[in-house]
């Protein structure tokens, strides 16, 4: 942190897509499909070169290709991002500044998990930690995991700081997609077991959300059940460092079939990108913003960054509400503020901030027009026939800061989680014109096939000996001469008798 004049870091690794119309909110830090990394660095001459040099070196400490993140993939948002710290806006514009960059086609795997795990106070051999399991966890529908260091304040009066790392897992597994039925253990879903407890950690507690009313039975007995405030839930907590050992945690429903009740709390914003045209000279993008709340008008910050190679159109932006649109000069026109940074070829790419109003009860349908630039064939990957992969947008929710000064904090499940709240949506992948790859190879199997032929008969000519034909009066004196040879031989040993 010191070497690079990071202020504050963020990465996450995440594979798959967390389903916000089914799952609600995540409990905890969350990213789009890929790797996403985020920080704020201090300003100096040397803060682009800070940039790089801590992609370089995190992508060295977690076996990830965060190398790849150069100026083409590098943005520096104006809306979105805001630290996490205790900053004052004024004071931290001026001596710092946000980068941001992601790869949405890096796979996550166990090489990016070793080095994450050994962060950890005991590693994976103590507490919670030792429930993960790669085999496990790259098994399950969506797994993210992240590390986040930021400066917290010591005394009410913030004049001593301190660094700290907080690192969060989430995982969503179903049961019911291998065994058929709802019960479940934790022996089971992880194959593993807590053996014990983090030495190190001050408190250790596992948080178990439970209908409030059912036929089922958990084993153990919780140590304590809160109610939650929000839903019909309840939630148990264990405390693990009573008995750690005794903890094989399960739950058992005493029934033989079962329908899916949907107990969760349905976010009331979540959005929905797809691409839009066809052919592979021009298309669009389009996203749908849905505001399922029925009195309020909630305002968002969405963030879109677009690929070099995707060449997009301003004038052609186009917002609708319900199906209908809304014309710019309008008074009931959503985009309050708007920022846009045109691309440069091979240098940057383009970049849509806008702040959004969303009417309540609506869909408010963003979209825009672009031309697919025509690449060096250089430039295509090895995989050019896939396509290429286009980084899922943010919509951040915007925090009134009623609840307190640090941001607005969000009801789920019946505790808090703290904002602010960020909302990635699917990533997508875009076909652009692409060279037959495939001449070159046959212009070199046709031209190597006909140098072979021309070598092969010319090393013949050059090589071969000719010998002339005999015809049947050389046969004669060949064969008179062979016969005097022997008479003379003869008459030689005769003599020498």
């Amino acid at each position: 942190m010191q070497q690079y004049s990071v202020r504050e870091l963020h990465l996450t690794f995440t594979q798959g897509r967390w389903e916000y119309d089914k799952w609600g909110y995540p409990l905890s830090s969350s990213a789009g499909t890929g790797v996403e990394l985020w920080a704020w660095l201090w300003k100096n001459e040397n803060l682009d070169d800070n940039w790089k040099s801590l992609t370089n070196a995190l992508s060295g400490l977690f076996c990830a290709s965060l190398n790849f993140i150069d100026e083409t993939k590098t943005v520096q948002p104006q809306l979105s991002f805001r630290p996490e710290g205790p900053y004052n806006d004024t004071e931290l514009y001026d001596s710092a500044e946000l980068r941001t960059g992601s790869l949405p086609h890096e796979n996550v795997c166990t090489e990016n998990l070793t080095p994450w795990i050994k962060l950890l106070p005991c590693k994976s051999t103590a507490g919670i930690a030792s429930l993960v399991n790669g085999h496990e966890l790259y098994n399950s529908n969506f797994h993210s995991m992240s590390i986040n260091v930021r400066p917290v304040c010591q005394d009410s009066e913030c004049t001593h700081q301190q660094l700290e790392i907080l690192q969060t897992l989430s995982t969503v597994i179903n049961p019911v997609r291998n065994k058929g039925v709802r019960d479940w253990s934790l022996s089971e879903l992880y194959n593993r077991k807590i053996l014990r407890v983090c030495p190190l950690a001050n408190e250790s507690n596992l948080l178990l959300i439970i209908p409030e009313e059912g036929d089922f039975e958990i084993i153990p007995e919780a140590d304590q059940v809160i109610k939650g405030e929000t839903i019909n839930q309840n939630i148990a907590i264990y405390d693990l460092k009573k008995d750690p050992h005794n903890l094989q945690l399960s739950m058992k429903w005493n029934e033989t079939q079962f329908t899916y009740d949907n107990q969760v709390i349905l976010p009331q914003v979540f959005a929905h990108r797809y691409f839009s045209g066809y052919g592979e000279e021009r298309g669009g993008i389009k996203v749908n913003i849905f505001n399922k709340s029925p009195d309020l008008t909630i305002p968002i910050i969405y963030y879109d960054v677009i690929p070099w190679y995707l060449k997009l159109y301003l004038h052609t932006l186009k917002v609708r509400i319900n199906g209908v649109e809304v014309n710019s000069k309008s008074k009931d026109y959503p985009i309050k503020d708007l920022y846009y940074q045109p691309a440069m070829d091979r240098s940057r790419p383009a970049v849509i901030e806008a702040l959004i109003h969303l009417p309540s009860n609506s869909i408010t349908t963003l979209s825009i027009l672009f031309d697919k630039v025509f690449l060096k064939y250089t430039e295509h990957p090895p995989d050019a026939n896939r396509g290429f992969d286009v980084g899922s947008a943010v919509i951040t929710v915007v925090s009134n800061k009623k609840d307190n000064d640090d941001g607005e904090k969000t009801e789920e499940y019946g505790f808090k989680i703290e904002s602010p709240i960020r909302i990635y949506t699917e990533t997508l992948l875009v076909s652009l014109p692409t060279p037959d790859f495939s001449m070159p190879y046959n212009v070199i199997t046709l031209t190597c096939t006909v140098l072979a032929l021309f070598f092969g008969s010319m090393f013949n000519l050059l090589t071969r000996q000719f010998v002339g034909l005999l015809t049947l009066n050389d046969e004669k004196i060949n064969e008179e001469k062979q016969d005097g040879n022997k008479d003379v031989d003869r008459r030689n040993e005769e003599a020498e008798k």
